[in-house]
């Protein structure tokens, strides 16, 4: 198999919707929220027409061509809005446009808010969105046997200290480990994954750490926390090798040289292909105390750091 790693390291490309665009994606927010009277805001998807909807349409298509066949991951400015309801109304209409939303969790969520709930560690068997813990390297797809094509979170405030995102390309890492053959034939082969927080019912599953699309092009499913509760969960104890071969790995995702660091601001959205891009944040320090639930009546600029995730897959 040719392994396609000409470019090792891509750059995050940063774009941002014209004003047409934002205008039509407002309109299409709009008719979301007239029509939800009751529940949950994440159900019914949005829809615009061709016709009327010409530059956001056009600034979809952009997008999708960028993730899927450029950079793998960029950064898309413009989403500014005053209240939390407001926020997730229009985020959820831009994700429902651009993919196919995914459920996230056992209550059927498909959009997750992440902030620091003040409760368990990851350790202590929280997810990842509910903490401020940072250095856990990962890709989303890590719970769901399915990958995700697209990934999506929306800042709508940031922390007082910390919070960086930090990027990881697939095809970088897969560069770094090429001088240890017998380390990428170990990532290579079959760990065991869980399916935490997506189901009440535990499950486990085997797959692959490293793979490859049929364009050869480097895929990565990592959490290593997440990979080690579920091989004591299996009753299968990670080898020596497999021990050896995930230190490699979290060496090579310590190394700057193949790191991006962004830090988000409030109104940007990160989209990134899942499976062919880490990601992890710096710890984090809130302006205020820790709360389990928001109000969606609050003000953005009042909230501790808050963003909103979507799991996507292609229309």
């Amino acid at each position: 198999m040719n392994i396609n790693v000409s470019n090792f390291r891509q750059a995050v490309s940063k774009i941002r919707l014209s004003n047409a665009a934002f205008e039509e994606l407002l309109s299409a927010s709009a008719m979301l929220g007239a029509e939800a009277k009751t529940g949950r805001f994440d159900i019914k998807h949005a829809c615009i027409d061709p016709f009327y909807s010409q530059s956001l349409g056009e600034a979809l298509r952009n997008i999708r061509n960028i993730i899927e066949h450029e950079s793998h991951v960029l950064i898309l400015d413009g989403f500014r809005t005053d209240n939390l309801a407001s926020f997730k109304s229009l985020v959820w209409a831009f994700g429902s446009l651009l993919g196919t939303p995914m459920v996230q969790n056992h209550l059927g969520h498909k959009v997750i808010e992440v902030y620091d709930r003040g409760g368990k560690s990851i350790e202590e068997g929280a997810r990842y969105h509910q903490t401020r813990q940072g250095a856990c390297v990962h890709n989303d797809g890590v719970s769901d046997p399915l990958p995700i094509d697209y990934l999506i979170l929306a800042c709508g405030q940031k922390a007082l200290l910390g919070g960086e995102s930090i990027l990881i390309d697939a095809s970088a890492v897969y560069a770094e480990l090429m001088a240890f053959p017998e380390i990428l034939e170990e990532l290579k082969c079959d760990f065991y994954f869980e399916n935490r927080g997506m189901s009440e019912d535990e499950c486990l599953f085997k797959a692959p750490i490293l793979s490859f699309s049929n364009e050869g092009i480097p895929l990565i499913r990592y959490f290593r926390v997440y990979i080690e509760s579920a091989h004591l969960k299996a009753k299968m104890p990670l080898t020596l090798a497999q021990v050896q071969a995930l230190d490699f790995l979290d060496t090579v995702l310590d190394q700057s040289s193949v790191q991006h660091r962004v830090l988000l601001e409030p109104g940007q959205v990160l989209i990134s292909a899942d499976n062919k891009f880490l990601h992890t944040r710096t710890h984090f320090i809130d302006m205020h105390s820790p709360c389990s639930e928001i109000d969606d009546a609050e003000p953005l600029n009042a909230l501790n750091r808050y963003m909103l995730r979507m799991w996507l897959r292609k229309q």
